[in-house]
């Protein structure tokens, strides 16, 4: 498999490296959220600035971001603006989403920068050049709430990230059977043997889709997202259970 390594953690190799989620309103709640996971058995802090309330103020968010650093220590830092049309806290035209993404970038706080997918298709490849130009590897994400599409888009999906430059493609389906799971589980492994560039973040949500978050290391999941205390998304797995899961499946 291929790996991507960051602050000497190496993303694509053996166990999935493990992402806890801050999903706070003010600074101070989210410096504190961070204090705490930073002492946590997790790989990656992913910062949900959709839920920063103060978001839209360039000064605040670079201050908060700054913060971030600062309280994280040698963890890894992601960020992500998650709009509502991909299931997040606020909308945010093409123009806002691109200021965010250039002041993350400027900041030289995070490692890891979410750029969804479908909302900026035509800007991709310059936004992820302006990230990798300030040393951020970039996460590439799609999230589809009502369905699992079939296997053969979610792989052209996951390929047409890579082409972009991304460096971890992410798809995250909603599952309405068990064959739903096993569609994704599917693209998942076939996307790792068969376009091996970049280790791939994939997920199946809901309570149905939790047995993907757990076995990335058997079909070529990198990364799994798990629940500190409040999720970010349905279906995240507590934390201490994806820990012991992880550990129990390691090949």
């Amino acid at each position: 498999m291929p790996n991507l390594t960051l602050r000497g953690c190496c993303i694509g190799t053996g166990r999935p490296k493990v992402i806890i989620p801050i999903v706070e309103r003010t600074e101070s709640a989210i410096l504190e959220k961070a204090a705490a996971f930073s002492t946590l058995k997790a790989d990656c802090v992913e910062w949900r600035a959709d839920w920063f309330d103060a978001v839209s103020d360039v000064n605040a968010l670079a201050h908060c971001l700054h913060g971030l650093r600062t309280a994280l220590g040698e963890k890894l830092l992601l960020v992500t603006f998650r709009t509502q049309a991909e299931g997040g806290k606020k909308p945010l035209a093409q123009e806002e989403y691109a200021t965010f993404c250039t002041t993350v970038c400027a900041s030289g706080c995070a490692d890891l920068l979410d750029i969804e997918f479908f909302p900026n298709r035509e800007a991709l490849p310059a936004l992820i050049a302006q990230a990798h130009a300030a040393g951020i590897a970039v996460v590439c994400s799609s999230h589809d709430f009502e369905k699992t599409p079939p296997k053969e888009e979610l792989i052209r999906r996951m390929t047409a990230m890579q082409q972009a430059g991304a460096d971890l493609p992410k798809l995250a389906v909603m599952p309405r059977s068990r064959t739903d799971v096993l569609e994704l589980l599917a693209a998942t492994a076939e996307m790792t043997d068969l376009h091996p560039e970049t280790p791939v973040i994939t997920m199946s949500m809901g309570a149905l889709g939790g047995v993907s978050r757990l076995c990335g290391e058997a079909f070529g999941s990198a990364m799994t997202f798990a629940n500190p205390g409040t999720a970010s998304a349905p279906g995240q797995v507590p934390l201490d259970v994806v820990n012991a899961v992880l550990d129990s499946l390691a090949l």
